[in-house]
């Protein structure tokens, strides 16, 4: 796999794919990606148009206390919103308790595109694939707690569903991740076809 450090060019770059996919529209969507070389965070703003996002709208935070380094010159800038959520996934809080609604797909081979965070290998398409859903919240802030449980219920999840929202999805680069949100887009849109065409979207097991 291409092993290309992230830095703010490749991640302004990445915006601007995500929102021609259709994938970032509008005021949603958002993006953080740890540039490991520089010990450095960058986090993408709110409010700014993803095709036309410049290097020099991104906040820059240190990856070792969360201190602020850089922010964008234009004062009106305010960072995302979902800023928090992606502060828990980077740090992987622990939960106490559990959310139990989730997405299930199997026997596709775009599986294989989809990282195990627990054996931090890939699946086998054969494998069944499962996605947590959670509610949606009035601020992305609100989402924390239910986001939490399900890191610590689905251990091997590198991506969530929040109803009504969107999808969050993180792996160990910014190219894994980029290959996941490809794979998960083709398994979604793949699953409701197959459910409006009455197609089992999980094989059963014969004994």
């Amino acid at each position: 796999m291409d092993e290309e450090e992230m830095t703010p060019g490749i991640f302004v770059e990445l915006m601007n794919q995500f929102y021609h996919l259709n994938w970032m529209m509008g005021s949603g969507g958002g993006m953080a990606a740890i540039c490991t070389a520089e010990n450095q965070v960058f986090y993408s703003p709110s409010s700014v148009q993803k095709e036309r996002m410049k290097e020099s709208d991104l906040f820059v935070l240190s990856a070792t206390d969360g201190t602020l380094l850089k922010r964008p010159p234009n004062d009106k800038i305010k960072e995302s919103a979902c800023t928090p959520v992606f502060n828990l996934f980077i740090n992987l809080t622990d939960a106490q308790s559990f959310s139990r609604q989730y997405f299930e797909i199997s026997d596709q081979e775009m599986i294989k595109g989809v990282l195990n965070r627990q054996t931090n290998k890939a699946y086998s398409n054969f494998d069944r694939l499962v996605v947590p859903i959670i509610e949606n919240s009035p601020q992305e802030y609100m989402l924390l707690p239910a986001l939490k449980d399900v890191l610590r219920e689905f251990p091997e999840t590198c991506g969530v569903l929040v109803r009504n929202h969107g999808f969050f999805c993180w792996a160990t680069s910014w190219q894994r991740t980029k290959i996941m949100l490809e794979c998960y887009e083709y398994l979604f849109e793949l699953a409701c076809s197959m459910i409006q065409n009455g197609l089992p979207v999980v094989k059963s097991i014969t004994i």
